[in-house]
């Protein structure tokens, strides 16, 4: 949702404080300085809000949010900015650390990080300019950009080599499959698992205290927010059977939507894909009426 739409919406004076907490916490930051340069000699990169309702497993609303992003797709290659990657646990690796988890009974506590990207420093001289209204005295001038604000090419890459840094000053070892996975030796509470997806951590171990050691580490460092026992990650929800050792993973709020976007909203669940029984036969007619349909609905699940 762009500020336009939002501020057609009814309830535009939540949108409203979101963009203030959002400015409020890139000041504080530093994320840009105010400069004089020559707007001829300077190419400035714009920005905008980008909005969005975070909803939790169950699709319930949690809050309004609202992102200061740079149009990254205006940056010039070798001017703005050199190499684009990040580094990501696989969907593999996550229900790997979660399986283990719950077959040997470890703590698994789910720890989202504040403003995550703006803790890495730019490594290119570039500019941007400001939404209206952000800063009212400085509109006739250019920013220069100090950290790496969401949407730039060189983001991911800059906050990877980071929190790399970060993870191997408390000794830990990143994982040569699933490189987003770290394990780490604490002296005193064990061995801990560390798993990092953007903007969000998994840390498990056996030991309650080692996890909340990891915990103090982190908030050493960035704002965090505590959600304990992991409950649900990005958009999946956590179900947790202690006494069945058993960790399951669903999606409900995604497959609502599909449910409604495809038109089958009032279809039962079913075991297996088709009846039981059915004998099937070659048949030259066309397989699918509506093939791209069907395509879509495979590649959003």
């Amino acid at each position: 949702m762009n500020e336009k739409q939002a501020r057609a919406c009814p309830d535009w004076p939540r949108w409203k404080q979101a963009i203030k907490e959002e400015v409020a916490a890139q000041k504080k930051l530093g994320t840009w300085s105010k400069i004089k340069v020559n707007n001829k000699k300077h190419e400035a990169v714009k920005t905008r809000f980008v909005f969005d309702i975070e909803h939790d497993a169950d699709g319930n609303m949690t809050r309004y949010k609202a992102r200061l992003m740079a149009q990254g797709f205006n940056q010039v290659p070798r001017r703005d900015f050199d190499e684009t990657w990040a580094t990501v646990p696989n969907a593999a690796t996550t229900r790997a650390l979660f399986a283990v988890a719950a077959a040997t009974g470890e703590e698994a506590h789910h720890v989202f990080v504040k403003t995550v990207f703006l803790s890495a420093k730019m490594d290119e001289e570039m500019y941007i300019k400001l939404p209206d209204g952000v800063d009212p005295k400085g509109l006739e001038e250019i920013c220069q950009l100090n950290l790496a604000l969401y949407r730039t090419e060189q983001a991911g890459r800059l906050l990877s080599i980071k929190l790399n840094k970060e993870r191997k000053r408390i000794g830990a070892v990143r994982f040569k499959v699933g490189l987003g996975l770290y394990e780490c030796c604490h002296p005193v509470h064990g061995r801990v698992f560390i798993s990092l997806s953007v903007d969000d951590l998994i840390v498990t171990s056996e030991k309650l205290s080692a996890v909340e050691a990891v915990k103090r580490f982190e908030s050493a460092k960035f704002e965090l927010r505590d959600m304990w026992e992991v409950k649900d990650l990005i958009g999946m929800k956590v179900m947790r059977n202690r006494a069945a050792k058993t960790l399951t993973l669903s999606d409900p709020g995604h497959i609502t939507k599909l449910l409604e976007a495809f038109g089958m909203k009032k279809t039962t669940p079913n075991k297996t894909p088709m009846a039981s029984g059915v004998n099937l036969t070659k048949t030259t007619a066309r397989r699918l009426t509506e093939g791209n349909r069907y395509a879509e609905l495979v590649l959003d699940i």
